[in-house]
């Protein structure tokens, strides 16, 4: 199967930055043959639904949809459809913190990823129609996306879309894994300090010489040095007032 067409209209640097939306016909659907596809710029990973039309409240209900699975994008480029100029679709992307852009009229070259996402998405659905003649069109998609986003994987890449996915975006990393010390819950004592991999309420999952392990939170404490080292900043100010107090002193003598 041919991996997914990226274009060359600009794409987001991380998964979830820019996404593109559009709209394409799948006449065997029947009246759910308007669906609505929308693809990350920078990972690959597509989301389509069907509908059944093409108007704002189906593009809210796919958008909807597709963050659920996805994630929410910072922007989504779409068309100058009136499907995503309305005033009711401005006002749903605003309600969830989303940039809008439309591309320019009657030019489809700045909507080429998702436009090359069409042929594909079709091309997988008939590819599989033999075996997925009793199902409905939302499992016909459900099928055809789990083959294009888990099994679309090539000999230069073997990591199927969807782990770039979730592996480029910055919402979906933590921050930071700061050190942590905890109590063994088997033998009591004290042990560390470990990653602090994540944590919620009531619970801690740390990461230990054997793996992976899950700690009640309230035996899970910060990792405080005994010696801490100065930091970059605090070398700096520490040299600055040592300059200072030696030209005082300088001073004093002369004076």
């Amino acid at each position: 199967m041919p991996s997914m067409g990226m274009g060359v209209n600009p794409r987001g640097l991380g998964s979830c930055e820019v996404w593109q939306t559009d709209i394409t016909h799948i006449p065997s659907f029947g009246c759910l043959k308007y669906v609505h596809v929308s693809i990350d710029t920078h990972s690959g990973a597509v989301y389509a639904s069907a509908h059944a039309g093409e108007k704002t409240e189906h593009a809210k209900k796919h958008l909807v949809q597709a963050f659920s699975v996805l994630g929410i994008p910072k922007e989504i480029k779409t068309d100058n459809g009136p499907v995503y100029t309305s005033k009711e679709f401005l006002e749903f992307v605003q309600q969830w913190g989303v940039e809008h852009k439309t591309g320019i009229p009657h030019f489809p070259t700045g909507q080429a990823v998702v436009e090359r996402a069409h042929p594909t998405l079709k091309q997988v659905l008939a590819r599989q129609s033999s075996t997925t003649v009793w199902m409905s069109p939302h499992e016909n998609l459900c099928k055809a996306m789990f083959t294009i986003n888990f099994l679309n994987c090539s000999f230069e890449n073997m990591s199927p879309l969807v782990v770039g996915h979730f592996n480029s975006g910055n919402q979906f990393k933590l921050p930071q894994r700061p050190p942590v010390m905890i109590r063994d819950p088997e033998t009591w004592e004290t042990k560390g300090p470990y990653e602090l991999v994540t944590w919620g309420r009531g619970y801690a999952c740390v990461a230990t010489p054997s793996g992976p392990r899950w700690i009640p939170q309230k035996w899970v404490k910060p990792f405080v040095p005994k010696n801490p080292v100065p930091a970059e900043g605090d070398k700096r100010q520490v040299a600055v007032a040592s300059k200072r107090r030696c030209r005082r002193m300088e001073e004093k003598e002369s004076s």
